[in-house]
């Protein structure tokens, strides 16, 4: 699958205003970022909509208003709006069955009686009927539909809440057999183009069917499905979907409580059509990772987040902790420092070393030669050339030599190398992956912490996760440290700086 819809004209972007304008301080908004950075939550871009204007419009360098990020599983969401478009066009009904939507082929020939009670509705609400996820048995298997009914239901279906991954892949394929189109395909004419949304997304299951969970928005994608949201299925005087419909889909249809047991309770309140109740009201796209599209119907406001954060969930509360917490319901005068303070931040923000020191050890390592000791990742030298703007750094290692340039007070150069990693770039997970991207493509920047340590980060549109690399200059001596993600998969640490670091060492030459 190759699929991009680029849309060039957007006659309908929002209008824009001040926060305070909308009653949100420019305080809170500043608060959210130390906060999100203290605690190491990556966010990619933020955009809030309240009242119709746009009022905050975030994305953190290198990316930008037109780089695409994977939204995870905000796509869940994405696919029972495809349903609920199929609802309205009488195509099917929420309580229609399910086995006889999809291909004979894929139902088991000794199937569950259970089964045939299964309805759109129950797929919707993860009433399933399984005690267990789907998902982690679909990857098991070439044919995930068939997997999904090949495991026995546990409960009757429409009875027991359960976070089953494999129902929005079964709504999926509804979708295909019965109009002949993805769902991406499907939702393009009928509300993409509609609402101005782009999306790409270039993976498949094994059999060659939609994978929605690689679905790729740009950073105002899920901003404008809230919005569409809030205005219950409205756009610029349109019902494009019917109001009951898109009220239906944001309301409490289910408790959360399996999933949420031993997880964060406050940022849940309950299950919505394949979107979560927000314990501060409204509702929510929910993706891995930190994707985010919260629907404030009582608030007037629609809020869009993209993130790259093992502990995603987090930046729900940071945002309900400050900046919703801070809401006005009326205009409130603007405070010129604070609003300073958070223009900088809006404009400089940026995913570069957050601390550095304009002082080094540059002069006296420029150019140096540092062999490093045996190590399990075939590295061997590591070389710095320090220029005004820039770093120039080159490798020794298993894999030949390569170089990048690593740029310095937020800059971001492209280069095309994949430098002091263990992992080469086809073996990193796939969760940590943009699809679709040259993965030879790559951008570096840095800073020095203190006077003997240069930090720098790799980011790449092809890979969402960064790679942190700390090189301590002593004297003759180098250690660099890797942060754990450059040894194992990003999402196997909730807390990163818990993670193990890989440590090289080494000695100028």
């Amino acid at each position: 699958m190759d699929t991009h819809y680029f849309l060039l004209d957007r006659k309908d972007a929002f209008e824009t205003s001040t926060p305070e304008e909308q009653g949100i301080t420019s305080a809170s908004i500043a608060d959210f970022f130390d906060t999100v950075r203290e605690r190491d939550l990556e966010v990619d871009s933020i955009q809030i909509v309240r009242h119709s204007k746009l009022c905050l419009d975030a994305v953190a360098a290198p990316y930008t208003r037109d780089s695409f990020h994977r939204i995870y599983s905000a796509a869940k969401g994405v696919v029972a709006t495809a349903i609920l478009f199929a609802v309205q066009e009488g195509l099917i009904e929420l309580d229609s069955p399910v086995v006889p939507l999809l291909p004979a082929r894929w139902i088991p020939e000794d199937l569950d009686e259970r089964w045939n009670r299964l309805t759109v509705y129950h797929l919707l609400t993860m009433t399933t009927g399984h005690d267990r996820d789907t998902m982690f048995e679909m990857w098991k298997r070439d044919c995930w539909i068939r997997t999904f009914f090949e495991v026995k239901p546990v409960y009757e279906p429409g009875t027991y809440f359960l976070y089953d991954m494999g129902a929005q892949y079964v709504m999926n394929e509804i979708i295909a057999n019965l109009t002949g189109q993805t769902t991406g395909e499907y939702l393009e004419e009928r509300l993409f183009r509609k609402i101005g949304i782009e999306y790409t997304n270039n993976f498949t299951k094994p059999e060659g069917l939609f994978f929605s969970s690689t679905m790729q928005f740009k950073p105002d994608g899920l901003t404008r499905f809230s919005q569409f949201y809030l205005n219950k299925g409205r756009w610029n005087g349109e019902q494009i979907l019917r109001e009951d419909l898109a009220v239906l889909a944001g309301e409490h249809h289910g408790p959360s409580s399996h999933f949420v047991s031993g997880k964060r309770e406050g940022s849940y309140a309950g299950y919505a059509l394949h979107m979560w109740r927000n314990k501060g009201g409204g509702f929510r796209f929910s993706g891995g990772q930190g994707q985010f599209g919260i629907i404030l119907p009582d608030e007037d406001m629609a809020v869009g987040i993209l993130s790259c954060a093992n502990d995603g969930d987090a930046i729900v509360d940071v945002f309900f902790d400050t900046i919703f917490a801070d809401c006005r319901n009326h205009p409130i005068e603007r405070d010129p420092w604070d609003a300073a303070r958070t223009d900088t931040m809006v404009a400089e923000l940026s995913l570069a070393p957050y601390r550095t020191s304009p002082h080094s050890y540059k002069e006296q390592v420029y150019g140096a030669k540092y062999v490093l000791q045996e190590n399990p990742w075939g590295q061997k030298a590591v070389e710095f050339q320090f220029r005004t703007d820039s770093v120039l750094i080159r490798t020794e290692s298993d894999d030949g030599k390569k170089e990048v340039i690593c740029g310095l007070e937020n800059r971001f150069p492209v280069s095309e190398g994949y430098i002091l990693s263990p992992k080469k770039p086809e073996e990193i997970e796939d969760i940590d992956h943009n699809f679709g991207y040259d993965e030879k493509k790559t951008m570096y920047s840095g800073g020095w912490r203190d006077p003997d340590t240069f930090e720098f980060v790799m980011r790449s549109d092809s890979f969402l996760s960064d790679h942190r690399f700390s090189c301590r200059f002593m004297g003759d001596l180098l250690e660099i440290r890797m942060s754990n993600n450059t040894v194992n998969s990003r999402s196997r640490y909730r807390d990163r700086k818990t993670a193990p670091d890989a440590v090289l060492k080494g000695c100028r030459a």
